[in-house]
């Protein structure tokens, strides 16, 4: 594992730490995002950096023409980690999470029994097959978001280390797009950074961070400011939800201005759950999930 992993995992883990000590409400899920993550960070000393063939002057020309740095399918996934890692999510669920006890179990003895083919479906979750995710959740009787959800967990830490393969051998800083420019991802969440209020985003597929442009919806790229707008939720000034009024999406964003910190936002988008709430309440739809997330 490379410093700059160990550092975001060293940021998150005292972040969650933080957050269940402010926000005691949230203690049960964040207990468990903080097993989970322990889970993801020991996978990630065990996977090793993946050398992905792409020339230089392909990446140059993929940069200058906006398109992301590696297609979905050209992620090398560490199947022996991610296997056991799966298994260790799913105990977790079982023995941490009420709500996805049962669907833990359930996923965990289907892959002991061989009735669930995970090299399948992790390379589904990968392509967003929904075709086969959706046949797989039927067959086992399992939510699709958690099958979903569970396997990306899995597959996080071998995400994490293709990015890291190929995010510095590019000049990906002037970037101007919504969408992420090593895997093409949505953001998940983005945060406020520095006084000029910079927006940095976390990519709801691979973990990449990317500056976004500020005045601009990342979903529709519309730049109109009376169709762009955002709000609080009451008294609490650190998290903001802007949104669009022309896609109707939105999209949450930390000011750390106000605390917190950017490397952190796969944490800090579970801690602001209320938001989504509140944003789906008055008609805005999320477009990208949690990294981090069910």
């Amino acid at each position: 594992m490379t410093a700059d992993l160990d550092d975001l995992y060293q940021r998150m883990t005292s972040r969650l730490n933080q957050l269940r000590q402010e926000r005691s409400e949230l203690e049960e899920i964040l207990a468990f995002y903080d097993k989970v993550l322990a889970a993801q960070q020991e996978t990630q000393q065990q996977t090793a950096i993946p050398e992905i063939d792409l020339p230089e002057e392909r990446l140059r020309l993929k940069v200058e023409e906006g398109f992301p740095l590696i297609d979905r399918g050209d992620f090398q996934v560490d199947r022996d980690s991610s296997r056991e890692l799966f298994r260790r999510i799913c105990h977790l669920s079982m023995e941490e999470n009420p709500v996805l006890a049962a669907a833990g179990e359930t996923l965990l003895e289907a892959m002991d029994s061989g009735k669930l083919d995970l090299v399948r479906l992790s390379a589904a979750v990968l392509q967003n097959d929904t075709e086969v995710i959706e046949g797989v959740a039927k067959d086992l009787e399992v939510a699709i978001p958690v099958v979903q959800a569970l396997t990306k967990l899995s597959l996080q830490p071998s995400l994490l280390a293709s990015v890291q393969a190929v995010a510095q051998r590019a000049a990906i800083d002037d970037w101007q797009y919504g969408y992420c420019p090593v895997c093409g991802g949505l953001p998940a969440m983005a945060a406020l950074v520095g006084e000029e209020g910079k927006r940095e985003a976390l990519c709801s597929f691979c973990g990449n961070f990317w500056q976004l442009p500020r005045l601009m919806c990342p979903f529709c790229s519309t730049d109109k400011q009376e169709d762009l707008r955002y709000f609080h939720g009451e008294g609490d000034d650190l998290y903001r939800v802007y949104v669009c009024e022309q896609c109707r999406s939105y999209l949450k964003v930390m000011d750390t201005r106000e605390g917190g910190d950017a490397r952190t936002l796969a944490v800090d988008d579970v801690a602001s759950g209320h938001l989504d709430l509140l944003a789906e309440e008055e008609g805005y739809q999320r477009k990208a999930p949690r990294l981090l997330g069910i």
